[in-house]
């Protein structure tokens, strides 16, 4: 019996213990299939996640300039931030809300599991997750997100292997900044920005619970798309926070009753330079491909000026704004002929107004989105404080009292006065006649019109004053740069990003017009003109192989005989500017605008001396960089540098690259400029350029100093004269094309080079009498009042071998210095006139129509 008992025993212990190596073998056998193709999780420094591309405006390349982020790219938003940055009770909140065993388990907890499954049971629906945080990593980093007892294993393995290899605050770092957390955020980080607009250190215990009720469901427990849900939400995980002794009691009922403030999504991209931060992101994706651009976080940091880039888009809307109001009035936005349709207008103008100049709402603790609180809280009395003087806003008419010459209207809820002055330019326009201005507010406005207003008056004990407005469909573009560094410091594309993103500074080719003729007369000093050169203004008729005969004319359609080279200039003359064409050659004339730095088409004929040729305003604000730069080509600097995410200089300027120097075509080396020094260089061809030993010197100095000095003159009495109330020295030249279709001002200090275009997307005419100098030169000069503050004051420098003399305004001869309404003009040392005006013939004075401005 013993031996038979005793037999049992060992078959059954054999049997167990071959069972149990079979199960192990089975098991291991499971492992290494689950486990085979899955990534090694070695360090945290391992991790590489998707990032986000930052456009940084410095304005300056020092290292420890104010930084501003003005654009982003990416496809997740994520910014990485370390453990020890995260504060304690994010972590706390974290761990209540998805694993509260995390420091406890080894990435696997079965109790919490068990838990979950009978918590949902409870509920009906899921509101416990079973996987621990571990778990999630796992999945989030290395595996799919497809439900499958495959996916599932492969979860569990690799959960496992992150606890061997990680400590719980690495894998806890990981975690934080992977998680989806809605809205496009990725992180905490991410999400504190989003949602609170601040950084995650500073989020309160309120707003961490918030955060940390995201993960489960971002979409469902959203508090801007589900505020009521994303509150019960919030306070299951402080009730969860306190059950695990995070917080008291005490903390949990007041951060439950905590209002909390819950921004609106914001563009960052379109916030500030939207052209400009295109222009960038279309350089980088096409130079570094979409996945550096969108995935790997690279840093650019430009020169833009943040405050320079506002002044920009502000001068250039409210110029726009001007010339499309001289066109005419299109009426109103629509028609609301209920008073259902009224308020309902009214009531979304008020919620713009709380998003634009408060940027949130607020979550209240019953789990309504309540922007009207966000009014309270931001520290407003009433609606009238969100109103801004000089900004436009939509609004609704109310009443129109044509006895008191005054239309009423509402600016959401705040009522304001439209007086008759205010919309007299609003002459209506239809089917493409213009009516007279109205002397009627009635004749304009009708109760019920939704309108754009413009507030002119908000002082708090007198009535709101507005006036009317429109959305322009003139368009328009200014590029502006640093004449000694070649930084760009604002680029303007259109009127509104929004509504067109085609950059007009630098996609459109339009036709320049008269503003061409300073890139034609520096190619006429080049080639032996001087200012005082005589060429006759008269009528004269070319054969035209497409039209027959072709009778060019001057602007004002007058001629005006013998005519000195700079006056042709600076009265923008066509027949001389012709005529000297017609002598360079217009292949040559080509070939020299390609040297100096453009690249648009240009017709082979005579009508490229009228600026026929298309360019774009980049191009032609470039060119005109060698006259301030002696001659020196600049390449415009949009970018200082671009690094990696780990501090990889990818790209970076090269300061020598636009530093201002000039070289003359018998000097071995090139000169910065010396305005002490009165060395006279060895007379030269002209022509040497550019320099095959500097090639960046595209034109002689001195022709590039006469050329300013000539244009500087067009500023002084010609059809620039307005840039004088700039206060600074300045040069600069108009152009108008054919029937008003294009208006041009290109300017410049010796600091600041600034070229404005305007005009119509469809080749429509702008009207009567839109020439350069009524519609870009004023949109120039209120950009330049604040881009010259931070230079100093100072007039052009004059390179060695020019001289100055004294002439005679229509010969050009010399006379005396001391003659009134004498010319002190510069010219190329031995060029300068030899001949002496006669005594006795009179000198034109400035009342007289010679000095008159010539419009184009």
């Amino acid at each position: 019996m013993k031996t038979k008992t005793g037999a049992f025993i060992r078959i059954l212990f054999f049997t167990m213990l071959g069972g149990t190596a079979l199960t192990l073998v089975g098991v291991g056998i499971v492992g290494w299939y689950f486990s085979r193709d899955l990534p090694d999780i070695v360090t945290a420094n391992d991790y590489r996640p998707l990032g986000v591309t930052q456009i940084i405006a410095t304005g300056s390349s020092a290292p420890d300039a104010p930084q501003q982020v003005i654009g982003e790219f990416y496809k997740e938003r994520r910014y990485l931030i370390p453990y020890d940055k995260i504060p304690e009770q994010v972590v706390h909140a974290f761990i209540s809300a998805e694993d509260d065993q995390f420091f406890e388990h080894s990435g696997i907890n079965i109790a919490s599991i068990i838990r979950a499954g009978i918590a949902n049971f409870k509920a009906g629906h899921v509101v416990q997750g079973g996987s621990t945080i571990t778990q999630q990593v796992a999945k989030s980093l290395v595996l799919t997100s497809e439900r499958s007892f495959v996916r599932k294993a492969k979860e569990v393995i690799v959960a496992s292997r992150i606890e061997k290899n990680l400590s719980k605050s690495q894998i806890l770092y990981l975690y934080l900044n992977q998680i989806y957390l809605g809205h496009g955020a990725y992180g905490v980080q991410s999400a504190a920005k989003t949602y609170f607009r601040k950084d995650i250190s500073e989020v309160s215990v309120a707003e961490a619970a918030l955060l940390a009720g995201l993960p489960q469901a971002p979409g469902k427990y959203s508090p801007v798309q589900n505020p009521k849900k994303a509150k019960e939400r919030q306070i299951y995980v402080l009730r969860r926070m306190a059950e695990n002794h995070f917080i008291t009691k005490d903390q949990m009922t007041e951060a439950v009753a905590q209002p909390m403030r819950i921004h609106y999504d914001e563009d960052v991209n379109k916030r500030v330079a939207a052209y400009f931060v295109e222009h960038l992101r279309r350089y980088l994706v096409e130079k570094y491909g979409d996945k550096a651009v969108y995935e790997d976080a690279l840093t650019i940091r430009i020169p833009l000026k943040p405050e320079l880039a506002k002044a920009s888009t502000r001068g250039l809307r409210e110029g726009i704004e001007a010339i499309d109001k001289r066109i005419g009035y299109r009426g109103p936005i629509s028609k609301l002929k209920s008073p259902a349709e009224i308020d309902e207008a009214l009531q979304n103008i008020r919620l713009k107004l709380i998003e634009t100049k408060i940027g949130y709402q607020m979550l209240m603790p019953d789990g309504r989105l309540d922007p009207i609180e966000a009014v309270q809280d931001a520290g407003f009395s009433n609606d009238r404080d969100l109103l801004e003087t000089g900004e436009i806003y939509r609004a609704v008419v109310m009443g129109v009292n044509d006895k008191e010459k005054a239309a009423t209207v509402r600016i959401g809820g705040v009522d304001a006065r439209l007086p008759i002055e205010h919309l007299k330019w609003a002459r209506l326009i239809r089917e493409d006649r213009v009516g007279a201005a109205p002397s009627l507010p009635s004749h304009v406005l009708a109760k019920g019109d939704l309108i754009l207003v413009k507030v002119q008056e908000a002082a708090l004990d007198k009535p709101i004053v507005v006036s009317l407005e429109q959305v322009p469909q003139v368009q328009g573009a200014l590029f502006s740069v640093d004449v000694t560094t070649g930084e760009v410091l604002a680029m303007e594309g259109g009127y509104d990003f929004e509504t067109s993103e085609f950059n007009r500074a630098v996609q459109a080719q339009r036709q320049p017009g008269s503003a061409f003729k300073p890139i034609i007369y520096s190619a006429g000093l080049e080639k032996g003109y001087t200012p005082a050169s005589i060429i006759v203004d008269s009528p004269v008729v070319y054969e035209d192989t497409e039209s027959g005969k072709w009778k060019p004319t001057n602007f004002e359609e007058k001629f005006y005989g013998d005519t000195t080279f700079r006056q042709a200039l600076i009265k923008s003359r066509n027949v001389p500017t012709i005529k000297i064409v017609q002598e360079l050659q217009v292949g040559r004339m080509i070939e020299y605008a390609r040297r100096i730095g453009m690249s648009g088409q240009f017709n082979q004929d005579l009508s490229i001396a009228l600026g026929s040729g298309s360019v774009s305003l980049m191009d032609l604000t470039r060119a005109y960089a060698v006259f301030p730069r002696l001659g020196r080509k600049l390449n415009p600097v949009f970018i200082h540098s671009i690094m990696d995410r780990d501090g990889r200089v990818l790209e970076e300027s090269d300061p020598e690259e636009n530093k201002m120097r000039f070289a003359f075509a018998d000097a071995q080396e090139a000169a910065e400029p010396d305005p002490e020094s009165s060395a006279t260089p060895t007379p030269s061809n002209l022509s040497d350029y550019p320099l095959s030993t500097d090639s960046g010197q595209v034109l002689d100095p001195r022709v590039a100093y006469v050329m300013t000095h000539l244009l500087k003159e067009v500023v002084n009495s010609g059809t620039g004269q307005a840039a004088k109330t700039l206060g600074r020295p300045a040069a600069g030249k108009t152009g108008t094309t054919n029937d008003y279709l294009d208006a041009w001002f290109v300017g410049f200090t010796p600091n600041v080079l600034t070229g404005v275009w305007v005009g119509h997307d469809n080749l429509k005419s702008m009207g009567q009498s839109e020439t350069g100098a009524r519609a870009a030169l004023p949109i120039w000069l209120s950009f330049m009042k604040e881009a010259v503050k931070s230079y100093p004051e100072g007039d052009f420098t004059v390179p060695p071998g020019v001289v100055f003399a004294t002439i005679h305004p229509v010969s050009g001869k010399l006379v005396p210095p001391n003659s009134p309404n004498s010319i002190k003009e510069a010219f190329i040392e031995g060029t300068e006139p030899t001949e002496t005006e006669p005594a006795g013939r009179g000198i034109p004075d400035a009342g007289s129509d010679f000095f008159k401005e010539d419009r184009e």
